[in-house]
């Protein structure tokens, strides 16, 4: 009987300080990347703004169906049923909406920055995810960076070599 109970207040007590770490760890974790393009913001901002674009530089679209709303193409599908759609596009900032991995919510987006017309486009491509205040949700914040971090340098390369070796992208 005291090993029985001695065993449930060892899960128990684990469980409280696990709980404990989770809720230390943040409830929105940003990720970003960012490249230098040697392109004109037109040519690097139509490839970002366009879904029918996207199947050149966005990892893993290129077999993937469209989204259209009213007849235009506003987004993807993903292959887990979830849809990523622009939300808003201006000169500076291409948002989209629709992320989820596994049960955790996000959104990302795109900024364009150039200081002055000659230099090169810094094109900063980011994820916002909001975790619930679920340890489990927490510690996987953890593991996001290494999911998603080396697919974004993959599309921003895409990007990059897509813009540059484009003569006119109208």
């Amino acid at each position: 009987m005291r090993a029985i109970r001695f065993f449930i207040i060892s899960i128990l007590i684990l469980f409280l300080l696990i709980t404990g770490i989770g809720l230390l760890l943040p409830g929105h974790v940003t990720i970003s990347r960012a490249i230098d393009i040697l392109a004109d913001r037109e040519r690097v901002h139509a490839l970002l703004a366009d879904p029918n674009r996207w199947k050149t530089w966005f990892p893993g679209a290129d077999s993937l169906p469209l989204v259209k709303r009213a007849g235009q193409p506003t987004g993807i599908q993903m292959a887990n049923g979830g849809v990523i759609c622009l939300r808003s596009v201006t000169d500076t900032l291409i948002t989209l909406e629709g992320l989820q991995a596994a049960s955790i919510d996000g959104d990302m987006g795109f900024r364009l920055l150039r200081q002055n017309p000659k230099d090169p486009v810094t094109l900063q491509w980011y994820i916002e995810f909001r975790l619930d205040g679920y340890p489990w949700e927490r510690f996987s914040s953890l593991l996001l960076e290494n999911k998603f971090g080396p697919l974004m340098e993959q599309g921003l390369k895409r990007v990059q070599q897509e813009a540059q070796s484009s003569p006119s992208i109208p």
